[in-house]
């Protein structure tokens, strides 16, 4: 990289630069918009995108007023010298309306080509085809494992068990050595693709996706910790990381119900987050276990139903915009759990989030009227997204009501209580995520 990252720009006459973002997980486009000297610095003094405003003639902080910020991972610069890709990390839709990128417009669509491009030898990069097949056999030893066909050497390993398939692996190993201290390229390519299989045997058996591998393999290729002088890892670092990676997840029962509005929530996020959602899920099923709603469902249906409704109504599909949503009653419900804990499993971010969304006063012990004024003016203060979310549960706390037993003077005063303390937090902005929470909102409010 150079010592100056502005060294080889070449600023158009206006002093610009188009600058495409690119969701940094996916590979998606997300929107295109310019730079000038100014923003492309303060972009690298920030880390987030800072544009250039061609209608204002002023710094665009992306975000700042929706919530949808966008993270710098990488950036990029064209052989000419005269285009930017912005590879980032979206905390919510890059496009004012709602959609998650700007480009949803279809002026021309050829079925023909787009067939040839969704078979898998079209499919750009070499590695991303060998992920594919990768996965096909591990669905496939999956099924073996289910079914137990005869005549399958992957019947056999799952039958025999885990000190077969180990044996096996340790064989495997050793012949792809011996292959290696030879000159016979093609017996060692053979060796090494028995060594893999008998390793997917293991995952199989072991309950190892490739998700697993890969999210190691990204924190170790991004050395995550690593020392700041030289890039690599000390030993501490090293031995408190491998902890950490081989630390077990989370285990916890699903309570009835709620199976079904997790598999719904998984299919509509992006795969990227899908990881972290799983251990909120898993954090907030071990803080509401027991625990029951006025209308006699396990309480964790609630926090899933808050999520959908801001995935499946609002659009919300970021990463901490989902987690949020699921663990917004954590720290009210599970006195144990502390924002340092949320803080350590999901970052500062998601840790405010908890904190902001929760009525401390009911953990530190504050005076419950001076609790609840602090309570809403730290929501008035927060980013639109995560006012947005607090209106998603609201919503369903509404859609509940009438099953909840409650009697029609105790909802007649709840529901002047949102109007009062929930409409204004949507009157000032234009955030499309939080306009459609509030019509969600105003609906159940007129809702007979």
């Amino acid at each position: 990289m150079n010592e100056d990252p502005a060294k080889g720009i070449k600023w158009d006459k206006n002093g610009l630069l188009p600058c495409v973002l690119q969701n940094a997980a996916t590979g998606e486009v997300l929107t295109l918009a310019y730079m000038n000297a100014e923003s492309f610095a303060e972009t690298l003094r920030t880390g987030q995108i800072v544009f250039w405003s061609r209608s204002r003639k002023e710094l665009w902080r992306k975000g700042e007023t929706s919530g949808n910020t966008m993270r710098v991972a990488e950036m990029r610069l064209d052989c000419d010298g005269d285009a930017l890709v912005a590879r980032v990390i979206p905390a919510g839709p890059a496009c004012h309306t709602g959609e998650n990128d700007c480009f949803f417009t279809t002026i021309h669509r050829s079925e023909a080509v787009l067939a040839e491009a969704a078979k898998p030898e079209q499919q750009v990069g070499f590695g991303a085809r060998l992920g594919e097949l990768m996965e096909q056999v591990r669905t496939l030893l999956q099924t073996r494992k289910q079914e137990m066909p005869e005549g399958s050497y992957s019947t056999y390993l799952f039958k025999a068990g885990i000190d077969k398939i180990l044996k096996k692996l340790g064989e495997e190993a050793t012949e792809t050595i011996i292959a290696a201290k030879g000159e016979d390229r093609a017996a060692l390519v053979g060796e090494m693709c028995d060594l893999v299989y008998h390793l997917m045997v293991l995952m199989v058996q072991r309950e190892i996706s490739l998700e697993d591998l890969r999210r190691v393999m990204e924190e170790r290729h991004h050395k995550k910790g690593g020392s700041p002088t030289t890039g690599r890892l000390t030993q501490k670092e090293v031995a408190a990381r491998m902890a950490e990676e081989h630390e077990p997840e989370l285990k916890i029962s699903r309570p009835e119900g709620c199976l079904a509005l997790e598999e719904r929530l998984l299919r509509q996020i992006d795969a990227a987050i899908k990881r972290d959602v799983t251990r909120a899920l898993e954090v907030m099923y071990r803080a509401h276990a027991g625990q029951t709603r006025d209308e006699g469902t396990p309480y964790a249906t609630h926090p899933l139903e808050v999520a959908l409704i801001a995935v499946e109504e609002c659009k919300m599909r970021g990463r901490e915009e989902v987690i949020s949503a699921l663990l917004h009653d954590v720290l009210e419900d599970h006195l144990p759990t502390t924002p340092k804990d949320i803080e350590d499993r999901f970052g500062p971010v998601v840790a405010e989030a908890a904190v902001t969304l929760t009525k401390m006063y009911k953990r530190d012990g504050t005076p419950k009227e001076l609790g609840l004024r602090r309570y809403y003016e730290g929501l008035r203060g927060a980013p639109s997204w995560l006012r947005a979310v607090k209106i998603c549960d609201r919503v369903h706390n509404l859609r509940s009501l009438p099953k909840s037993g409650k009697g029609a003077e105790h909802i007649a005063q709840y529901k002047k209580a949102t109007r009062e303390n929930l409409l204004p937090l949507c009157t000032t902005s234009t955030d499309p995520r939080l306009l459609k929470a509030a019509e969600l909102l105003l609906l159940e409010l007129h809702r007979k």
